[in-house]
């Protein structure tokens, strides 16, 4: 009879209950009022019984979208009839302070065009909120965070944990989850210091697998590979990969509600999405020294390489162009090999080489050529012979030196013709010695005589030119010692060059910029001001970091508001290496900011 008298009851207050208003399109966000840096969710919701189609989200010009659009679906009976309601959420993030007004979102339903109204979000200068760590934002609810706990996590894989300094080392970033993922965003990239890093795999589609964790099965999937090389000796560290993710998960309805007291179900209320961060552990790698007795020949190779050495011709012409061609191929760091020294005869001319690589991943492993192409000229008739040269590796599975040697070019040189092979930027060595051979101009005009009896000995022309040389040979001896202590200054070198070389740097990353390169643009800006630091305050490329570079920057007089966005602009160029999402408009201010931070770190570094 109780449960006769509940039913009716039950029947009684849904017919009682009222019908949401057909079509009604919304914008709802979680706050009006955010700071720099900081995230927040904006839904537009649907309510209505009729199919809809075609939505169009407003354009998110002052602000980043992160992730999004999350599409959502409830449906629902309310006086016998259903209706359903349809949200489209996104997370997004402000580029800059201000307030800022996020247009209409408009969709096809039931025949005409709906639109939402626009909405007001006033941005703050400042920090961020403190997030959750490896929790929900704002939820608050431990029945949610019940649900992700162990089930969602990060872990970076390695396949050696020691290595020796140089050898290639990959780590495997994985995701390891038992719940539904909707999207996932890089919130923090690993700055990865002491080691050149070369990404080997980027996936935007995440292909999942099975597999089984202390008696768990999730489903894993590889977010990025990366091939890591150590610089220095001892013990580095792989700095943590932050994650955020937009999980789904079921809520618990609260309060006096219905169906609660009648079902006795306390997860009637269905999905809903929350975003969630997730951390990796950092991972301590042993990185062992190369042996201290260096052969001749070593610059730095580690890896399994072999050297081909070739020349275009051997019989020529002088002053005709030879090509001599260095190849050295195999696996390890290919893009850090030095050219070989390589030592030609006093009559030939050797020009700085030009550099072509041929890299590419197979599998885990960097592996290709790098080709040194050297222009030899030579200036005199003869045989000219180039001696035989080493290259020096390490080979890791060796754990020893390794060293190949080309074969000897023996050069036939015969005389060419001297005026038209001369260079157009000046006169040939043989230009000069012919003045001293050909037929002698005639002397015209008015001719001097001297009285027979004097000498040119003891005079003062004599003694004249007896000193001059002298002179000569102590300026020539004291210009060369200091060149001498100029070049050994290696670190003032690089100080006086360090703007020019920015600025090159700047000039290749306008062209990427022009061409819409996303890519090459932010790592050429991000070697341009990690190379202008480490030249300016005589930093080593491994030791460079965001900490050491503020600590010195700051002994130096800039400025928190300068460091702040020296430190802003790398970080972000690092991010769009892992998720490259940047548009023009972020890359112009980008470029802009780059050009503004040289410029005043120069007024203050001397």
């Amino acid at each position: 009879m109780s449960r006769t008298v509940s039913y009716i009851a039950l029947v009684v207050v849904l017919s009682s209950l009222g019908f949401a208003q057909d079509g009604r399109f919304t914008t709802s966000v979680d706050r009006t009022q955010v700071a720099v840096g900081e995230q927040f969710e904006i839904t537009f919701t649907l309510e209505g019984s009729a199919a809809a189609k075609n939505f169009r989200p407003p354009a998110f010009t002052d602000f980043q979208p992160l992730s999004g659009p999350n599409q959502s679906t409830n449906m629902q009976f309310l006086n016998g009839a259903m209706s359903s309601s349809v949200s489209y959420s996104y997370v997004l993030q402000p580029r800059a302070e201000g307030k800022f007004t996020i247009g209409p979102a408009a969709i096809d339903y039931n025949g005409k065009e709906l639109k939402t109204l626009p909405i007001v979000i006033t941005v703050s200068k400042g920090a961020a909120r403190p997030k959750q760590q490896q929790g929900t934002q704002g939820s608050g609810d431990e029945d949610i965070a019940k649900q992700i706990g162990d089930n969602l996590f990060l872990k970076v894989v390695v396949d050696k944990s020691k290595a020796y300094q140089g050898e290639q080392i990959t780590a495997t970033y994985k995701i390891y989850t038992a719940v539904n993922v909707v999207n996932y965003n890089f919130s923090k990239v690993p700055s990865l210091t002491g080691f050149w890093s070369e990404d080997l795999e980027m996936l935007k589609q995440i292909q999942l697998s099975n597999e089984v964790v202390n008696g768990r099965q999730y489903r894993v999937g590889v977010l990025k590979k990366v091939a890591l090389f150590p610089q220095r000796s001892g013990t580095l560290e792989i700095d943590p990969l932050e994650v955020d993710c937009i999980v789904q998960v079921r809520t618990r309805r609260r309060g006096n509600d219905i169906f609660d007291q009648f079902f006795n179900d306390p997860f009637m209320g269905g999905a809903s999405n929350v975003n969630y961060k997730v951390r990796s552990t950092p991972v301590k790698l042993t990185v062992l020294p190369l042996p201290e007795t260096v052969p001749a020949g070593f610059t730095g190779a580690v890896g399994k390489f072999t050297m081909d050495a070739w020349v275009d011709k051997r019989q020529a012409k002088t002053n005709d162009a030879i090509t001599l061609k260095v190849k050295i191929a195999g696996r390890g760091n290919l893009k850090l090999l030095q050219a070989p020294t390589i030592n030609v005869p006093p009559d030939v001319e050797r020009y700085d080489p030009k550099i072509s690589d041929n890299v590419a991943n197979q599998g885990d492993r960097i592996a290709g050529s790098r080709t040194f192409e050297y222009l030899l000229i030579p200036r005199h008739a003869g045989e000219q012979r180039i001696a035989s040269f080493p290259f020096t590796y390490f080979d890791p599975e060796k754990k020893n030196y390794v060293t190949v040697k080309s074969s000897d070019f023996l050069l036939s040189i015969e005389k060419g013709s001297e005026l038209a092979a001369a260079p157009s930027s000046g006169i040939s060595k043989e230009d000069v010695r012919l003045l001293g051979e050909d037929i002698r101009f005639i002397r015209s005009g008015s001719v001097s005589f001297r009285r027979k009896g004097d000498v040119f000995v003891g005079s003062m022309t004599f003694y004249a030119l007896t000193i001059a040389p002298m002179l000569g040979l102590v300026g020539l001896i004291g210009l060369a010692r200091k060149r001498e202590r100029s070049l050994g200054d290696l670190a003032g070198l690089r100080k006086r060059k360090a703007r020019k070389i920015a600025q090159g740097r700047l000039a290749e990353a306008k062209k990427f910029l022009d061409q819409k390169k996303r890519e090459e643009f932010h790592g050429e800006v991000s070697r341009a001001l990690w190379g202008y630091v480490g030249d300016k305050l005589a930093m080593p490329p491994a030791e460079l970091s965001i900490e050491g570079v503020r600590l010195q920057l700051q002994s130096r007089g800039i400025s928190d508001e300068t460091l702040a966005k020296l430190s802003s602009t790398i970080e972000a160029c690092e991010f769009a290496r892992f998720a490259p999402s940047a548009d023009s408009h972020e890359m112009d201010g980008m470029y802009g900011r780059a050009v503004e931070l040289i410029s005043t770190m120069e007024d203050h570094i001397r």
